[in-house]
């Protein structure tokens, strides 16, 4: 059983992972960086995936935290080589 504190902390966590998975592509598109935005929101799928796999009390909860841990880490990989290798950045 998960203690109130846990899921206290797990709700902090989702809900800044929240506003990084929606502030920061709206943030990146308004001042025209494609890149950022998507930086940001595999940051934000990372950051929440994190928050679910720490809060969940059953396995498929857990499941669905690391798939958004995977998504969110290979969309930050993606992101980080296409704006190294774009000759605007």
């Amino acid at each position: 059983m998960i203690s109130a504190r846990a899921l206290s902390g797990a709700k902090t966590l989702r809900w800044s992972a929240v506003l990084l998975l929606v502030g920061g592509p709206l943030l990146g598109l308004l001042f025209g960086s494609l890149g950022m935005a998507a930086l940001a929101f595999g940051f934000g799928a990372a950051h929440l995936g994190l928050g679910q796999l720490f809060g969940s009390e059953s396995r498929g909860g857990r499941l669905i935290g690391v798939a958004l841990m995977l998504g969110g880490a290979s969309t930050v990989v993606d992101a980080a080589i296409w704006m190294l290798s774009s000759p605007g950045f």
